[in-house]
């Protein structure tokens, strides 16, 4: 059985509405970067590292949607800042990964907070509850992904202290 997707009560379909949705979490980010001096490009990544608590190189350019190759100058950037420290995989030294440092994850929480503020203005008209169902339903749509891309789901991430 076929869904059509659904629209919002203005006539916009689903996917439009989540798209801009991310449009504007994506402007909040942008401003927190403005404010703090720093590429946008290099707080999305570092807030994303964090969100996962590191990534591959891979995962995260998935996550950005850029080419691989941009990562390395972008780690690079945010290494040198002493933003995030690489560290080779246990397991398949190949692989390496990319976690935020002490000063990076005390970036997020000051930086990141201009940014939470921002989208926290964005989603005002929501109650809280309807935020909490909101962040859920996409969650469903949206987690998946995530794990497929970054191999494990956030909590076993969590639970086992580190990368997956």
């Amino acid at each position: 059985m076929t869904h059509s997707l659904a629209r919002s009560p203005g006539g916009f379909e689903l996917g439009y509405l989540a798209l801009h949705a991310g449009r504007l979490v994506q402007n909040a980010v942008e401003l927190a970067a403005e404010q703090a001096g720093m590429p946008a490009m290099d707080l999305l990544a570092l807030y994303i590292l964090g969100e996962h608590d590191g990534l591959t190189g891979g995962a995260l350019a998935r996550l950005l949607n850029v080419q691989q190759s941009s990562i390395t100058p972008l780690a690079d950037r945010l290494e040198a800042a002493g933003l995030i420290e690489r560290s080779r995989d246990e397991a398949d030294r190949r692989r390496v990964w990319l976690c935020p440092t002490p000063a990076g994850e005390a970036a997020l929480r000051t930086t990141g907070q201009l940014a939470r503020d921002a989208v926290r203005e964005s989603f005002a008209p929501l109650t809280t509850g309807a935020a909490t169902a909101l962040a859920a339903l996409l969650g469903e749509v949206v987690e998946p992904w995530l794990t497929e891309i970054t191999g494990a789901p956030r909590a076993a991430r969590l639970t086992t202290g580190g990368p997956a």
